[in-house]
């Protein structure tokens, strides 16, 4: 099978990212797709200033700086200030990508460390989210009437306060990317069908997390259990954007036991510790993990074509030998 390139993988996540981008529209007006025009462009004049200053070429590879850019905005609520998001995007490609790994190996998640450079920089303001859906206005958003996210409430009493449909449309009090399961759950299918998502990694990490979210629920409503693990902590968004990126995901049997490590970690910190938005800051904690194991499976594959090869040169020269005449 005809390995995924970089560039179609980041095509594919991009056009996700529009369809999320395209609700948050419906949910909050302008502001949502300003936020991510702006956080797709101030990563990828970032990203162009560092390949600059590294004297390197710019390739086509390289705009999947800007998709990063917008799922650093899809972790963020809609009333981030523009300004964090900026300072954000610029910390993250440089530390996520101009010093740790480049854009084709990052040993870290370079969404996850703008995300972490926004929270300490301003907790509140990633925290805190719309009570309600409706029209934001496009720059100064009054903070006084914002609210605390639901999955603090969700990680300590696994309680769910939605409605089945608030499950179809997406809930209020989260950040962007957290929307419709169903939205989501597409999502996830499209780019593993793409082989823009691995499903090495996403199988057994969902299954580990979501039927010890089960048990732990003393195995009663299912469906409202898998949906709350799902759209609190960011979790599936996560799953798919950081933990099941092709570009470090280890493949085979390193992608399964990448994801039930994953699975373990993000079931422990977000039902049983618990934190708050978990998954982002375990995908950082994690991702040296999942370099080193693709990149262990990649040369271990790398020396089994090298020997395959130098045995069947081998064969071919003991062939060629014995079918020569012998002179007289």
């Amino acid at each position: 099978m005809q390995k995924k390139t970089q560039l179609s993988a980041a095509l594919d996540r991009a056009l996700c990212l529009t369809a999320i981008a395209a609700v948050g529209f419906a949910d909050y007006g302008l502001r949502v797709p300003l936020l991510c025009m702006i956080g797709a462009a101030a990563a990828m004049l970032t990203e162009l200033i560092c390949l600059y200053l590294r004297k390197i070429p710019f390739g086509l590879s390289h705009l999947d700086a800007a998709v990063n850019g917008v799922v650093l905005v899809m972790l963020l609520p809609p009333t981030i200030p523009v300004t964090l998001l900026i300072i954000s995007e610029i910390g993250a490609i440089i530390i996520g990508r101009a010093l740790f790994g480049g854009n084709r190996n990052p040993v870290l998640p370079t969404a996850a460390v703008g995300y972490c450079i926004a929270l300490l920089s301003d907790r509140a303001a990633v925290t805190m989210f719309p009570a309600q859906k409706g029209i934001l206005p496009l720059l100064e958003i009054d903070r006084t009437a914002l609210v605390s996210g639901i999955s603090g409430g969700w990680n300590k009493s696994g309680i769910f306060p939605s409605r089945v449909t608030d499950w179809l449309t997406g809930l209020p009090a989260q950040p962007i990317g957290t929307c419709s399961i169903v939205l989501l759950t597409v999502i996830a299918a499209v780019l593993l069908m793409r082989r823009s998502a691995s499903v090495f990694v996403m199988t057994p990490l969902l299954t580990l997390l979501l039927t010890g979210s089960w048990l732990l629920q003393g195995m009663h409503d299912p469906s409202g259990t898998i949906v709350g693990t799902c759209l609190t902590n960011q979790t599936l968004f996560a799953v798919i954007f950081l933990f099941c990126d092709p570009d470090t995901a280890p493949p085979h049997v390193g992608g399964l036991l990448y994801g039930l490590i994953a699975g373990g970690a993000l079931l422990w910190f977000t039902r049983l510790i618990p934190v708050t938005d978990a998954p982002v800051i375990l995908s950082i904690l994690l991702n040296p993990l999942a370099v080193v194991l693709k990149s262990t499976l990649e040369e271990e594959d790398q020396r089994r074509k090298r020997g395959a090869k130098a045995h069947g040169t081998d064969s071919g020269r003991r062939i060629s030998a014995a079918q020569k005449p012998h002179s007289a």
